[in-house]
């Protein structure tokens, strides 16, 4: 009986929030016609203060949402996944969360919405923050704040675009900008940004047919299409130039593929061209040098998707299997062979796993000589790294990626030149990684990750035996 007699009050009490939201949300609608009535009768814009213009602008109260009123009952009845659909779903629920997950919402809905109205405009507007904790480490700081990226893409027409990338890092540990790009920007930073506080990762101008989707970087072969593009862009060498940006890697650290022997993510200035096609699919590029301030380097990649290949984008079905080859030549001014970079790539995915591996091959073609001229011969060097992931959604109902991934490097050389020109000695290095990634929703990732070098060692400066780091990454 006590039941029976509960399930009406909470329905009507339901409803009273629902009421409540949605009288809210409508005065936001109303201030904001308002708004642009008095706007467009103001026939001289330039008279109004420059003050009042700046308020008007940043309001956060003032966000446009052209969405239709809906009633109470269409409310209660909303699909599932929505706000107030998970509400009425959840009778349970105490008022204050369900207040809570509807404000999300709305805030999730107006969000899209702006960037609706810039892509009318033909501008894409997107970008994320991250925010590192980290155990003891080489850097002397626990807190850092990681990388801030904003992504620009402008569609000129159905054939001509242009893509931006513009990144700041934290440097929360005051480090020397000719730190590494992954210790400078707070242990996780974007690969292909170099040393430096900010700057442009990603610059380009693009040519496309069948494919209008210009990403500026991430996963650029979901679609079929062609693409030429010129400017500054991720060298499209193996997979995980596709995870250079935080928001888009499951893991919080990179492969030590890209950490060690692409110097955090190879990027350059020059021309690429790529598309796929059917099952194929290719990426060719000709850019400044990425072993030296002088001379090219040219390369591409060949790789062949077979099933159902979902693992390059952002789905939860990862099945599908793909492999492929790559080869970048760098060379000098005079256009001799100054190194040569092999690479293999095979993923695979079934049900709620997926298997990620990596090798490269690094032959140098001029030995390491100092400036006191010693001789360590060539540095040859020798990478490769495994990753499983885990989907555990289906099990726990959460969206959770659990992670564990293994990788190794071998160098020929037994010492090297550390980011500040001093001598360190360097031995094969091992990683053994774990960690979970959890996504809140489609702005908010939470991720934590344990590395262990497994008794491996160099003499760097910022070389850690063994680190735990706790991420949030925040999208917008």
């Amino acid at each position: 009986m006590a039941a029976n007699i509960d399930a009406p009050a909470s329905e009507q009490h339901i409803r009273k929030i629902v009421e409540s939201l949605m009288q809210e949300k409508n005065q936001k609608i109303e201030q904001l016609e308002a708004r642009i009535k008095q706007l467009e009768s103001k026939q001289a814009p330039a008279a109004q203060p420059a003050g009042q213009a700046q308020t008007n602008a940043t309001n956060p109260a003032v966000v446009a949402n052209d969405k239709p009123k809906a009633a109470v009952g269409e409310t209660l009845e909303a699909p599932p996944g929505s706000g107030i659909g998970a509400v009425a779903a959840k009778g349970s629920s105490s008022g204050a969360d369900s207040t809570i997950l509807n404000k999300l919402g709305d805030l999730g809905d107006e969000i899209e919405e702006l960037k609706e109205a810039a892509k009318e405009k033909g501008l894409g507007v997107r970008g994320f923050f991250d925010v590192n904790a980290k155990t003891d480490n080489s850097t002397d700081q626990n807190f850092s704040v990681g990388s801030v990226e904003l992504d620009l893409e402008y569609a000129a027409n159905d054939h001509f675009a242009a893509s931006s990338a513009l990144v700041l890092c934290g440097n929360s540990a005051g480090v020397d900008s000719a730190a590494p790009a992954a210790i400078f920007c707070g242990g996780s930073g974007p690969g292909g940004l170099g040393g430096g506080q900010a700057g442009i990762a990603v610059a380009f101008a693009d040519y496309h047919m069948f494919d209008n989707s210009i990403p500026p970087r991430g996963r650029i072969l979901n679609n079929q299409g062609f693409h030429i593009q010129g400017g500054r862009f991720d060298i499209p060498f193996s997979t995980d130039y596709q995870n250079f940006a935080n928001t888009d890697r499951v893991t919080i650290t990179a492969p030590i593929t890209t950490s060690r022997m692409q110097f955090g993510g190879f990027n350059g200035d020059g021309i690429r061209s790529y598309g796929s096609w059917k099952a194929l699919n290719y990426s060719v590029f000709w850019t400044d040098a990425m072993f030296a301030t002088d001379g090219t380097s040219v390369g591409g990649r060949l790789g062949l998707a077979l099933g159902k290949n979902n693992y390059r984008s952002h789905k939860n079905n990862p099945e599908g299997i793909e492999f492929g080859v790559s080869y970048l030549a760098d060379l000098d001014k005079h256009r001799d062979l100054r190194h040569a970079v092999y690479g293999a790539d095979f993923s695979i995915g079934y049900g709620f796993l997926r298997l990620q591996n990596e090798l490269m091959l690094t032959q140098a073609y001029e030995n390491f000589i100092l400036d006191n001229g010693t001789d360590y011969g060539k540095p040859h060097e020798l990478g490769y790294h495994s990753t499983l992931l885990a989907d555990l959604e289906r099990f726990i109902d959460y969206p959770v990626i659990a992670f564990i991934r293994y990788g190794r490097w071998q160098p020929k050389a037994r010492f090297g030149q550390d980011f500040d020109g001093a001598l360190v000695r360097i031995n094969n290095i091992s990683a053994l990684t774990v960690g979970l990634n959890y996504r809140f929703n489609d702005y908010l990732k939470l991720k934590f990750e344990y590395t262990d070098s497994l008794g491996t060692s160099t003499t760097e400066r910022f070389f850690d035996k063994k680190l735990g780091i706790a991420q949030m990454v925040m999208s917008f």
